[in-house]
């Protein structure tokens, strides 16, 4: 106690006489209930009357130790109550005394912390993983936190994307020094100042006591919603006043904590590479399970690139799977992809959703001029490795590497349809990103909607469909309110994204002159689909019929493309109008069905059959 609270032997007596005060009233068989609490309150005039003598300790010294920055209130070993009949608190000579209980449960040998103290905001960890348990591609950061922790004056921001192990290097850290850790999640307290602290300075204490290491994580999505950053100042204060090894977990550097004054040291979890992530799979695949043959690990994380946190998760998933263990606890490729899509999916939330397709390149019905860039897409794709790395391309276009290609025509021309067809020809999954949840009213929400949206999408290797981009890439006006400069300012966010994204992004317009020529220019492949010509949707309204379905005798196709200038949507929309009806009829689709349900498609264009 002397030691981890700079306590002086004053402080020592001063602590020893109140613990004696309240235990040897606990503990004595002469006092009723009521008197055993009633002796256990002292306050500071009885102790300075106990132990000042003029001599060694004079009541000045004695009572300047129960100030607010003297050690023992400052670390919270001991609590100070007015009392009743104070209005509105009694001076501090007339303050009663306490010792904290958790402290008093200390002393007398309860060394883990329970609930009481941790709350549902924080957990202990007496002893973390050593350094030589964790797989991580460079663990010379292990060495730089644990020496950089040595140091209280210090405050360590260690920064990565979660699930990459960054509590698991402080950990590990911290174990190295001999020190257990307190890990206190931000995102789990109400934005209040007071319930800030209440929370904060029972751990800090805690942390004192175990001579630990304390980590707040969530830092950067504590008190950043609209009107929240009141609760800043209250943060920097807590953090100033703990006078302990302190690391702050986070995604991105936190503005707020370079007002903290201290020391800031700064280290950077990467994203554990290839061979790292085959590695965490060997080790975190249950052993009732195996490899089906063929199987790669290779391949699936060079095509699903997954977080420490993320693989450790999926394996246990893959062990809980009923239909793997139908087989015999046999996995194959299917299954990690499919529990790897899953998690990814959820981690994106409702910000985007999942676009599959049916169709194969033998449905697709464009002009070649149309076609011709889709293959390029597709040719850079498949050899932008061997371009950009054997061939020295990437020293000479340091930015820019992504994949990226605009889709602008009328509705209903296939945009969509040749996006999902490339996702699956590359291998990967395509998500349409929901405009409706990631733009936000609020200053700042939405750059961080997106940056979420890139991050996951870097990480799990998958392609982007921004759907009627225009909506959010729309040309950027001169700034007359300040509407006008925060809207700009989204649109500079997601230019910076967008050039720095090296994964697949595909957007669609339907309307290319509203988007803003900066966009345009960062577009490495631009494609018009124009309106179907009448032998074009002579096919279209063939190919569009599934062989089950039953045509009558009168039906001719060609008529209908020739009368109605429809695109390639319009015209299923329009087929499966007419096979309803049909079936409404108790018959086969006839010309009558058709010609129908295309004059309800074509008046809902906003035209006259």
């Amino acid at each position: 106690m002397r030691e981890r609270f700079g306590l002086s032997p004053l402080d020592l007596e001063l602590l020893a006489i109140l613990v004696t005060i309240e235990r040897g009233a606990a503990l004595n068989p002469y006092l009723s209930a009521g008197d055993k609490s009633e002796a256990a309150q002292s306050d500071v005039a009885f102790l300075v009357a106990l132990t000042a003598d003029g001599v060694e300790h004079t009541p000045e010294e004695v009572r300047l130790r129960f100030t607010g920055d003297a050690p023992l209130v400052d670390g919270g070993l001991i609590e100070l109550a007015s009392g009743p009949g104070w209005v509105p608190e009694a001076p501090l000579a007339y303050k009663r005394l306490r010792v904290a209980e958790r402290v008093l449960d200390f002393i007398e040998g309860l060394r883990a912390p329970g609930d009481a103290v941790l709350g549902t905001v924080a957990r202990f960890t007496a002893t973390p993983l050593a350094a030589a348990e964790l797989i991580v591609p460079d663990r010379t950061v292990i060495d730089e936190v644990a020496r950089a922790l040595v140091r209280t004056d210090h405050v360590l921001e260690v920064i990565g994307a979660p699930g990459v192990g960054r509590k698991a290097v402080v950990g590990a850290a911290a174990r190295a020094l001999g020190s257990p850790m307190i890990v206190v999640d931000l995102r789990e307290l109400p934005v209040d100042a007071r319930v800030l602290a209440d929370t904060l300075r029972p751990l800090v204490r805690e942390t004192r006591l175990q001579q630990g290491v304390l980590v707040l994580e969530g830092a950067d999505h504590y008190g950043d919603a609209e009107g929240q950053a009141f609760i800043f100042p209250h943060l920097i204060a807590q953090v100033r006043a703990a006078t302990v090894p302190l690391a702050v977990v986070c995604e991105r550097s936190v503005e707020w904590l370079g007002r903290c004054g201290r020391v800031i040291l700064r280290f950077v979890v990467p994203f554990p590479n290839a061979e790292t992530q085959r590695k965490l799979w060997i080790r975190h695949l249950p052993a009732t399970l195996r490899l089906a043959p063929g199987t790669d690990l290779e391949t699936i994380v060079k095509r699903y690139s997954a977080s420490c946190a993320a693989i450790g998760e999926a394996a246990v998933e893959l062990g809980r799977l009923d239909y793997v263990h139908q087989r015999g606890g046999v996995v194959t490729e299917e299954h990690v992809v499919g529990v790897i899509r899953s998690r990814l999916a959820h981690r994106l939330g409702a910000l985007a959703t999942v676009v599959r397709t049916t169709l194969e390149w033998p449905d697709v019905i464009l002009p070649d001029e149309i076609l011709g860039p889709v293959f390029e897409f597709l040719n850079y794709a498949a050899h932008r490795m061997q371009v950009f790395k054997q061939w020295g391309f990437d020293r000479k276009l340091p930015y820019g590497r992504g994949l990226s290609a605009l889709f602008a025509g009328p509705p209903g021309t296939g945009k969509t349809m040749i996006c999902s067809l490339l996702a699956k020809e590359l291998g990967l999954e395509l998500y349409r990103i929901d405009l409706s949840q990631v733009v936000n009213k609020y200053i700042g929400e939405t750059e961080k909607n997106l940056g979420r949206v890139f991050d996951e999408a870097a990480r799990g290797q998958v392609m982007l469909l921004f759907d009627e981009a225009d909506s959010l890439f729309a040309k950027r006006t001169e700034v007359r309110s300040s509407n006008d400069r925060y809207a700009n300012l989204e649109v500079n966010y997601l230019l910076q994204r967008l050039e720095a994204h090296e994964g697949v992004v595909v957007m669609t317009t339907n309307s290319e002159n509203a988007l803003d020529p900066a966009m345009r220019r960062r577009i490495r492949f631009r494609l018009r689909f124009p309106a179907p010509d009448e032998a074009q949707r002579t096919r279209l309204w063939q190919g569009m019929v599934p062989k089950e379905a039953q045509l009558a005798d009168d039906v001719e196709l060609s008529v209908l493309a020739k009368r109605f200038p429809l695109a390639g949507g319009n015209i299923m929309n329009a087929l499966v109008r007419a096979a309803t009806a049909a079936a409404a009829d108790g018959g086969p689709i006839r010309q009558q069905h058709l010609v129908r349900a295309a004059e309800f498609e074509y008046a809902e264009m906003g035209f006259l059959a």
